[in-house]
């Protein structure tokens, strides 16, 4: 088995901006960890494309990316929850059909103990 080392930064940032931080993950249902993870790439996206090919986008466009691709990873987030939810319950379901279908042992089994 591969053990994958993934490594950890740690950042202090101001109340405010935590807050606010905070505040745009709640409404897009995702961790604060994963909106700050999709602001840095976005930023290193837009400065390779920016040293790439010598073009500016606009503060208006880089925001509208910023909302798009952090309302898809909310989505994604929550249609993850749903699928795992769905397995669980499928579990439980497949489960409880396979005690149904199971031999009922137990009533043999008490009934032949009364009886000894």
């Amino acid at each position: 088995m591969r053990v994958i080392y993934i490594p950890t930064v740690h950042l202090s940032v101001p109340e405010s901006l935590y807050r606010e931080l905070k505040s745009r993950a709640e409404e897009l249902g995702i961790q604060i960890t994963d909106l700050i993870k999709v602001y840095i790439m976005l930023g290193l996206k837009n400065e390779l494309m920016i040293s790439g090919n010598n073009a500016r986008l606009s503060d208006g466009d880089l925001g509208d990316l910023s909302s798009r691709l952090v309302y898809i990873e909310g989505r994604l987030n929550q249609i993850m929850k749903v699928l795992e939810n769905v397995i669980i319950k499928l579990t439980e379901l497949e489960s409880r059909v396979e005690e149904l279908e199971s031999p009922d042992i137990v009533p043999e089994v008490v009934s032949t103990r009364r009886k000894g």
